[in-house]
């Protein structure tokens, strides 16, 4: 036994039969844990296990004496491949510790691609260069005395093109931009969804633009989303000039804060151009939206124009909105009230026509509602906003009323939002409480109905995990 230990070839068999298998198997763990995790690193384990450690159990057999007669050339060739493996695992680990675990914002995460690809070739060139001349006595002096040629050469051949690809690498290593940002670049907007070294994608909504970043680089833009201030889409409009201005430029405000996609942080702001012409600017949650929201704010302002007796575009004519359309309607909403049609007929001096369009708001939190509408047609949800979101209520159609506290004049919890295009009678208040006064049983189906609602609110409050406070009123 004693002989069998002393032998030159015991310890490094041992080594290989039982050190092998071992570390394969910890690394074979290694890597399933990482790609468990999903991390970079599992392909780099996984080429220790596949050809680093293998071809480490080879030389260790091989390098020892009498194993191979004379230097030979499968020694070195076995020892150049375990040179190259241990260059390329070397590269990718440094690079998998420098850049892709870099956090987010930070110069490694910022570093262009291109750059580290550059290093590691060049890492690569003088790793095979040493190993050459180490293993095989190579002269690599003149190989890199003619690289150096040739890289003159070519660059002073490819100097414009080399320095925009240089200039335009320079901008990306700057991030004056970022994924997701919302860029104007010579008239072309749009959000960039894609940033490599050659080129910037811009996805516009009716395309993807491709902008070299040398023509960024040499070349000005604007980045819509680094501002202090939203973003804000400009709507010019204009107005009879019999329109008082005050009034025009407070309508524009109240149309535009409505919309769903404008800033929360920030209020429309108007000006007077002259010649009743104004302009708007409303201030957007992304330049994305502007068109959408310019497109719903003019859709908007032409209802509530009519509805606040404005002319939009100097128009003075409303076909809709006609005394005999009028009488129909107090017809219609007649029984609701209790009253006989020639009764109803009386209120049409009081009572008014109004038109909404989709996503108009009718009523709102913490005001008391100074007219109550009763729906022609069209359809309009009621909810409640909580720190939650918008809970919806229940849905109001034909003959239904939006507004029922404006006779006990109770600041009201619900939102109402026009779901279609409607159409509404609107009854001041005044006019209501002597229709009460005259018909007590319409303020029974009034109490009637807000109890139902607030039950509604109740529950629909209950199935988001929400209650509804004590003394408090959701009459719609």
């Amino acid at each position: 036994m004693a002989d069998i230990v002393s032998q030159p070839w015991f310890w490094p068999a041992v080594i290989v039969s039982v050190g092998l298998p071992l570390a394969l198997i910890g690394l074979t763990e290694l890597h399933n844990m990482l790609a468990r995790r999903g991390s970079r690193a599992a392909p780099i384990v996984a080429m220790v296990r596949n050809y680093l450690v293998p071809v480490a159990g080879v030389l260790v057999l091989i390098s020892q004496p009498g194993a191979w007669e004379g230097e030979g050339t499968w020694p070195r060739v076995i020892w150049t491949i375990f040179g190259l493996l241990v260059i390329v695992v070397t590269i990718n680990a440094l690079n998998h510790l420098v850049f892709h675990r870099a956090e987010k914002g930070s110069w490694r995460d910022r570093f262009p691609t291109i750059f580290s690809d550059l290093i590691r070739f060049v890492f690569i060139i003088v790793g095979v260069a040493v190993l050459f001349a180490w293993l095989w006595n190579a002269d690599v002096a003149g190989i890199f005395a003619a690289l150096g040629v040739t890289s003159i050469v070519v660059g002073l051949a490819l100097q414009n093109a080399v320095g925009s690809i240089v200039s335009g690498l320079f901008l990306i290593f700057e991030a004056p931009f970022e994924l997701g940002d919302w860029i104007d670049a010579g008239g072309v907007r749009g959000q960039i969804i894609e940033v490599n070294w050659r080129a910037v994608h811009l996805d516009t909504g009716n395309g993807i633009v491709i902008i070299p970043t040398a023509n960024l680089a040499g070349g000005s833009f604007t980045n819509l989303t680094r501002s202090s201030d939203p973003y804000a889409a400009v709507v010019d409009v204009a107005f009879a000039t019999d329109d008082a201005p005050l009034r025009v430029r407070g309508l524009l405000v109240d149309v535009a804060r409505d919309i769903p996609l404008v800033s929360p942080d920030r209020d429309a702001t108007t000006s007077t151009l002259g010649g009743s012409v104004y302009r708007v600017s409303i201030p957007l949650q992304s330049p994305g939206d502007e068109g959408a929201v310019a497109d719903a704010f003019s859709t908007r302002l032409w209802y509530a124009a009519r509805r606040a007796d404005l002319h939009l575009d100097g128009d003075l004519t409303d076909d809709w909105n006609t005394p005999s359309r009028l009488q129909d309607a107090l017809h219609q909403i007649a029984p609701l009230l209790s009253l006989r049609p020639a009764d109803a007929e009386a209120l049409a001096s009081e009572a008014r026509l109004e038109r909404y369009s989709v996503g108009e708001v009718l009523l709102r939190p913490g005001i008391v509602p100074t007219t109550t509408r009763f729906i022609i047609a069209g359809r309009v949800m009621l909810g409640i906003p909580t720190e939650a979101g918008f809970v919806q209520v229940t849905e109001l159609a034909r003959d239904d009323a939006v507004g029922l506290t404006a006779l006990t004049r109770t600041p009201t919890i619900s939102r109402a939002v026009a779901l279609t295009e409607l159409e509404v009678v609107s009854v001041p208040v005044t006019v209501l409480d002597d229709v009460v006064r005259a018909h007590p049983v319409l303020a029974r189906e009034i109490v009637r109905e807000s109890e139902n609602r607030v039950r509604l609110a109740q529950a629909a409050l209950s199935a988001v995990g929400e209650s509804l406070g004590p003394g408090r009123s959701v009459f719609g």
